[in-house]
């Protein structure tokens, strides 16, 4: 077998070595069920050949209780085995688990633009397991099906090499089964691993939408999709179960024949006194245990290749993984910025340009803000600046220093983020507050300080657990302001230099947004910010105005200044204002 063959092999043994001691323990009292098991038939032999004798002289109590302990010793030793590998594979499991988990979290975001959350998941959770029983208990079991198989016919050739002939045919057509349907397995593993991902990602996604699914009544095409998905599972399963009763089924007939092949030809040697009844009745378990074992062993291989198969794309992102050096030390941001000539394509859209040379200095403390109708580019520009992306051309300065030498980690830890949606946790209005800073321990008058500034205590407080109010799954059980100003809290609390203001008011109501933008205008004070905004309230306290068209600067200056010059950045205004002047003509209507 070529390195290339057995490379994949080997990194999934290697997953055992952390637990190495638990295995090789289980593994010691596997050798002493063997040995039982081996001698076992002997025992019963020399019962039958010796039963005249035994019958006379009775059954003493020293054989009682050595037949006694040895079942005990057995029983412990079956017992210690269990547990020692399945505990083992429970380790390997989470330790893998965490593993992966730790590395698509660090993936950068291309990585979960390319990905689904529910295919993510299926790889965690259901892809993962298939380890535990092939690598532990699996694989154990295979290597004592190998120690029975291989003892096994050491002793039907030392009782007759004769009648050990039929089982020399048998035993290779077996193996070669196993290994035929093993190398078909893997490819239908993979197609399971990929169908599963694939109704995990149509069940998270209607489930995270429920409300909407609900809203517009799509209930009934949401089974419909997830009922495609499951026919599809099914379909591969089939395939893969049908491929199995071949399998057994020809297993069966070969350990069938070579049974009654022993059979026939163990009377023949008994009556020719060669073969003792004891020592045919031993061959017969033995050559049983032989049979039984070589089936094992080809359908642990075919469990093997089918776990080989379903965690291919496991162990693909697990060697996509490149720890990214932490850069040296650099003192605080004053909070300048600067992009030069920068282009951009977002790596699923590589064909539609999102930046196309786009140049612009931001000063320390400086309030911008992007303006420009959808897909003009504002989003992307702070996507780059967060690090979530890498120019394709051109570069990213902060403080006269490219972003590429100051590393991500640093540059994120004196950034902030207020979206439009605010993402929150499903733990508490604590937790989601103290998230901001993930190095330390958040003191309780710091949190305070935070929402007081946010314009948040308020209403928290007013909640019967307060701080400790359980917001439900991505806050579902706040309002929209209140969502907003927990999210300026955690802003606040994280003291950036750098902020980034993604639509943060476009959702609200005016009683709402009068809240938020107060808080806003106290977590902007003395930081450098990019505001993006389509609502004239939010445009004009910027210090200058950035106007964008298909991925390029058209206008920059203030609210007065572009509204003197006309251009793209007066036609948006005037398009607002109409917007609202119908609005309140309408109102007035009514």
């Amino acid at each position: 077998m070529s390195h290339l063959n057995i490379a994949p092999h080997l990194e999934r043994l290697r997953l055992l070595y952390p637990v190495r001691w638990r295995i090789a323990a289980g593994l010691l009292c596997m050798a002493l069920t063997v040995g039982a098991q081996l001698a076992f038939p002997q025992a019963i032999a020399y019962f039958i050949d010796n039963v005249a004798a035994l019958t006379r002289r009775g059954v003493t109590p020293g054989m009682v209780a050595a037949m006694l302990a040895f079942s005990v010793l057995y029983a412990l030793a079956s017992a210690a085995r269990f547990y020692l590998l399945q505990s083992g594979g429970h380790m390997i499991v989470m330790g893998v688990r965490r593993r992966l988990f730790d590395v698509v979290i660090n993936q950068p975001i291309a990585f979960f633009d390319k990905h689904h959350g529910g295919e993510l998941n299926s790889r965690l959770t259901s892809d993962v397991s298939a380890l535990h029983e092939s690598l532990t208990i699996g694989a154990a079991n295979a290597l004592r099906s190998l120690c029975v198989f291989v003892g096994g016919i050491a002793m039907l050739l030392q009782l007759s090499p004769m009648l050990s002939l039929p089982l020399a045919l048998f035993i290779p057509i077996s193996l070669y089964l196993g290994k035929l349907s093993g190398s078909n397995y893997r490819l239908r593993a993979r197609a399971i691993s990929a169908s599963l991902a694939a109704s995990g990602k149509v069940a998270q996604e209607y489930f995270a939408h429920a409300r909407l699914v609900q809203a517009f009544n799509q209930q009934g095409g949401a089974m419909a999709r997830y009922a495609q998905a499951m026919r599809q599972l099914l379909d591969v399963s089939l395939a893969g179960t049908r491929l199995l009763a071949v399998f057994q089924g020809a297993q069966g007939l070969l350990a069938f024949v070579a049974l009654l092949t022993t059979l026939c030809f163990g009377a023949h040697l008994i009556g020719q006194g060669r073969l003792s009844v004891g020592e045919l009745t031993a061959f017969v378990i033995y050559a049983s245990m032989v049979t039984d074992t070589a089936g094992s062993i080809s359908e642990f291989w075919n469990t093997w290749m089918r776990t080989m198969g379903s965690t291919d794309r496991i162990f693909d992102i697990l060697r996509s993984h490149r720890p990214v050096p932490e850069s040296a030390p650099q003192p605080p941001l004053a909070g300048h910025i600067a992009l030069r000539e920068v282009r951009f394509a977002y790596p699923e859209r590589t064909q539609v340009t999102a930046l196309d040379g786009v140049s612009l200095t931001i000063r320390a403390g400086e309030k911008i803000a992007l303006v420009g109708a959808s897909g003009a580019g504002k989003s992307t520009i702070a996507s780059l600046v967060l690090g979530h992306y890498q120019p394709d051309a051109g570069s990213l300065q902060f403080d006269g220093i490219d972003a590429r030498v100051l590393g991500v980690a640093q540059l994120r830890r004196q950034m902030a983020v207020v979206e439009q949606e605010p993402a929150l946790f499903s733990g508490s209005i604590a937790d989601n507050i103290a998230f901001a800073v993930p190095d330390r321990q958040v003191t309780r008058e710091e949190m305070l300080a935070a929402a007081r500034l946010a314009h948040a205590h308020d209403f928290i407080t007013a909640f019967p657990d307060g701080y400790e109010t359980l917001v439900g799954e991505r806050g579902v059980q706040l309002s929209g302001g209140q969502k907003q100003r927990i999210a300026i809290a955690r802003a606040i609390l994280r003291a950036p230099k750098i902020l980034i203001l993604d639509e943060a008011t476009s959702a609200l109501d005016a009683a709402s947004e009068q809240l938020v933008q107060r808080a806003l205008d106290t977590l902007m004070q003395g930081r450098t910010t990019i505001i993006i905004a389509h609502r004239f309230s939010t445009i004009v306290k910027a210090d200058r105005i950035i106007v964008l068209d298909n991925g390029r600067i058209c206008q920059q200056g203030t609210h007065a200044q572009l509204l003197r010059a006309g251009g793209q950045y007066a036609r948006l205004m005037q398009q607002q204002l109409s917007q609202f002047q119908q609005l309140h003509d309408s109102t007035a209507t009514l």
